[in-house]
């Protein structure tokens, strides 16, 4: 399911796990640690895809609410709906981030048209994982926290994709820095 070491930080015993990306890995991974350390309460530090102007490169963003919307058959009925959100847990911490709508796909949000969508649905960030973890949290009674850092977006055009990784790549260590000197540090 993953890579995972136990250490003590701030005084607490913790498991640090990496399950790899996607939804089933993520899920399965959750599901996993809960039954082996009976863990009551989880952290996910990640990062996400903007898809709302509101968000800027290395902002920290903890979602007020997850929305898995790879089962919406959007020719049928693209809209989501508020039914289908899921509340995250928001933690009490000095530290500026932005909050609103994080959407998990298993696909990573690289086009515009997707872009597009999320933008009109309210959806602030893409990643590939969150919202099944929260599923999984709220059915073993597991408190669940996603705290992400955005690293990128689609950029409209023909090298948009290159420009994106390049753009991933670049935010991606100094975001996972921030969050786990930082946000973890305040969290724990």
């Amino acid at each position: 399911y993953g890579e995972y070491y136990r250490t003590t930080f701030h005084n607490k015993n913790i498991v640090f796990f990496r399950s790899g990306s996607r939804k089933t890995m993520a899920s399965g991974s959750v599901q996993y640690m809960i039954d082996k350390f009976d863990i009551k309460e989880l952290y996910v530090l990640g990062t996400a895809s903007a898809s709302s102007e509101l968000l800027s490169y290395q902002d920290i963003f903890i979602p007020e609410y997850v929305v898995d919307y790879d089962f919406i058959i959007r020719d049928i009925d693209d809209e989501i709906k508020e039914e289908y959100l899921i509340k995250n847990n928001i933690p009490n911490i000095s530290l500026d981030y932005k909050t609103g709508i994080l959407g998990s796909s298993d696909r990573a949000l690289v086009t515009w048209k997707d872009l597009t969508y999320l933008a009109s649905q309210n959806v602030d960030a893409s990643d590939m994982e969150s919202a099944p973890i929260l599923k999984i949290c709220n059915l073993n009674n597991v408190k669940c926290t996603i705290i992400k850092g955005v690293t990128d977006k689609p950029i409209k055009g023909k090298d948009g994709f290159d420009e994106q990784v390049d753009v991933y790549e670049y935010n991606l260590k100094i975001v996972m820095k921030n969050l786990i000197e930082n946000y973890l540090s305040e969290v724990i």
